[in-house]
């Protein structure tokens, strides 16, 4: 019995101070971010054939922030054009001095730059490791699959991982996205009707805050499409279910005690907000089309965070049409879902995907009109001053039964879904 007690003591003990140093802030940065955990080689960075893509399918390139920090990344090619290009490809250096130089990077862009319908995805994966890690090369041949003629993938390491420069920060890694997105726009002369940010569990944080800051900015500037995958309405409400690894529970023991729980909530140094972000781009956005991706088995962020900021992202549609900004939320994605066919007609519909292995949800809103919430459900009252318009709004959530938390973008229905955004919609 004395074994247990102690074993049962020493476990206590080893908790709290777990606990305790959460106050802090490097704690709370490597605890968030994970990103001394490498998962991944400098070799398998520079010699992405390491990690199944073919020779010289990938560019490494580095981007210099205005700070001075410089982040890695990858430019893929689409499967056709690389095969068009194979032998020119095969050809070229890829020594560290013409990656480093971005040599072999502007060949890519070249090549990329001939193609009249590119389209371009912008990719910000999860916590932990750098782009080549685990199960990540294999989202992105998913990715490209949505067009083999025509879809170009770019991914960037954030500051802190790989190899990338710095230190990780929620500021510093929001507006590294946002100069990286502005940034290769402007190399590969792609326009942002034709490029969409995905983001994946951490990534969905840094592509919603991006594109919150760009729509702020003096450029006022939008994409296609905005995809998080995963994601978490905020880091806030997350740590309070949260198991590192889906293992080890990190303030699920502390819900009891809401003192502490309030305490550690003002401590929280990185937040992330995603649902107010989210809420106030589509406010401000008019173009951007949203698709909240979330699996029903994700064992580490609960399907509920998906739901919450497909919530928010339509109550900034709400909110961007109804009569000075002041219609709230009270559950319309709920509404949504349970609406009739004839309450639906005309302002959204909900579409099935795959053979009941997804369901996704979508409301279309009509720019040059007035959105009501009337009670039960939603209508459009069409103004008689405003000028028909036949453009669409889609603000829509994908739930999907496989995938988990990590290989959700690999399902097909996601990138079926992806590809109805990027080439149909």
């Amino acid at each position: 019995m004395g074994l247990y007690t102690n074993t049962f003591l020493f476990a206590g003990v080893g908790y709290l101070s777990f606990m305790m140093s959460l106050l802090f802030e490097p704690v709370q940065r490597n605890l968030v971010f994970l990103y001394r955990l490498r998962l991944g080689s400098k070799e398998t960075l520079y010699h992405p054939e390491s990690s199944g893509f073919a020779q010289n399918q990938v560019a490494p390139f580095w981007l210099t922030m205005p700070d001075g920090v410089k982040l890695f990344g990858w430019h893929i090619l689409p499967l056709d054009v690389y095969a068009a290009h194979k032998e020119e490809l095969r050809a070229r250096s890829a020594t560290k001095d013409a990656i480093d130089s971005g040599e072999l990077a502007k060949g890519h862009l070249e090549i990329l730059k001939k193609d009249p319908d590119a389209r371009v995805m912008i990719y910000f994966h999860g916590n932990s490791g750098c782009i080549s890690s685990m199960h990540r090369p294999d989202i992105y041949r998913s990715l490209i699959s949505t067009s083999p003629a025509h879809t170009h993938l770019f991914v960037v390491d954030y500051r802190g991982f790989g190899i990338s420069g710095g230190t990780p920060t929620e500021n510093a890694l929001i507006s590294d996205g946002a100069f990286t997105a502005e940034t290769i726009l402007n190399l590969t002369a792609v326009s942002p009707d034709r490029t969409i940010l995905i983001g994946q569990s951490l990534g969905t944080g840094v592509i919603i805050g991006a594109a919150d800051f760009l729509a702020q900015s003096d450029s006022k500037l939008e994409f296609r499409a905005l995809v998080p995958i995963a994601g978490f309405a905020s880091i806030e409400e997350l740590l309070s279910t949260y198991k590192i690894f889906g293992i080890i529970p990190v303030l699920a023991p502390f819900r009891r005690f809401k003192a502490l729980e309030e305490l550690f909530s003002r401590q929280l140094q990185y937040k992330f907000h995603s649902d107010v972000r989210i809420e106030r781009f589509v406010r401000n956005s008019r173009r951007t089309k949203v698709l909240v991706v979330h699996s029903f088995d994700d064992e580490q962020i609960p399907y509920f965070h998906g739901e919450k900021l497909a919530e928010a992202a339509i109550k900034g549609a709400l909110e961007s049409e109804a009569d000075g900004g002041s219609q709230s939320s009270g559950g319309h994605l709920k509404r949504f879902v349970e609406m009739s066919d004839d309450d639906r007609s005309g302002m959204f519909d909900v579409v099935s995907v795959g053979d009941q292995q997804a369901r996704e949800y979508v409301f279309w809103q009509k720019f040059g009109g007035t959105t009501e919430v009337v009670e039960d459900y939603v209508e459009l009252v069409e103004e008689s001053t405003v000028s028909p318009v036949s453009e669409v709004r889609r603000i829509g959530m994908l739930a999907v039964k496989w995938g988990g938390h990590n290989i959700v973008p690999k399902s097909t229905d996601v990138v079926l879904a992806i590809r109805n955004i990027l080439y149909e919609d």
